[in-house]
């Protein structure tokens, strides 16, 4: 059975688990998961030329309008319907395991390009760069934010962004262990990327958006 598949079959048997049962489970999975390692330091000249902004709506309005876009992860629809309104790209595509719970007028938008499939799936069958950015919302344990980002990376146009959601360092009951800040700097670090913006959220599940250099090594 392909990864897809199996993916696909936990996703039936989640949807049928009562909720007091998935409680259980996650708090299981703090007691024997380990928390993430210390994440490495970026370096200060990464950070010089970021932009500091009060949430992600504010970075959507500083982004260039059109170009072709792509959101790992969408679950209902309402950033991707942020990124339609505000940025208005010429292309949006939504990578998601399903869309049972996306809003009707997102997929109905004729900008919008579904692919109901994993996300490195997807990525590793886009061929060249493609995307002016990428927005990466999906599994958010470090193994699956390490995987979407080495299959993302390559897809992203020079000059283009790396944007992460809830780029949070987290272990607790209802929420498990967030992967993303540990990820997310370990490959800031490794490949230099400089971070564009960071934007406040209000329960401090911050967005980073790192630019890939116009050449890469």
């Amino acid at each position: 059975m392909s990864g897809d598949s199996l993916y696909r079959a936990e996703l039936f048997f989640r949807r049928l688990t009562p909720e007091w049962l998935k409680t259980l489970a996650r708090l299981m999975r703090l007691v024997f998961q380990p928390a993430p390692a210390h994440a490495p330091t970026i370096p200060q000249q990464q950070l010089d030329g970021a932009v500091l902004l009060n949430d992600r709506i504010a970075m959507l309005h500083r982004l260039p309008k059109g170009g072709v876009v792509c959101e790992l992860g969408t679950w209902r629809g309402d950033f991707a319907r942020a990124i339609l309104d505000v940025v208005q790209p010429a292309e949006l595509h939504l990578v998601d395991i399903t869309f049972d719970n996306c809003r009707k007028d997102v997929l109905d938008d004729p900008r919008v390009h579904r692919h109901e499939t994993m996300t490195t799936a997807y990525l590793a069958s886009s061929g060249t760069p493609a995307f002016d950015w990428i927005y990466v919302d999906a599994d958010h344990e470090y193994q699956a934010v390490a995987a979407d980002i080495a299959a993302a990376k390559g897809q992203v146009k020079p000059g283009g962004l790396l944007v992460f959601n809830d780029f949070a360092r987290i272990v607790r009951p209802g929420l498990g262990v967030f992967g993303v800040h540990q990820a997310v700097c370990e490959f800031a670090v490794a490949d230099g990327w400089p971070v564009a913006y960071f934007c406040m959220n209000g329960e401090a599940l911050y967005d980073i958006a790192l630019r890939r250099p116009d050449t890469v090594a």
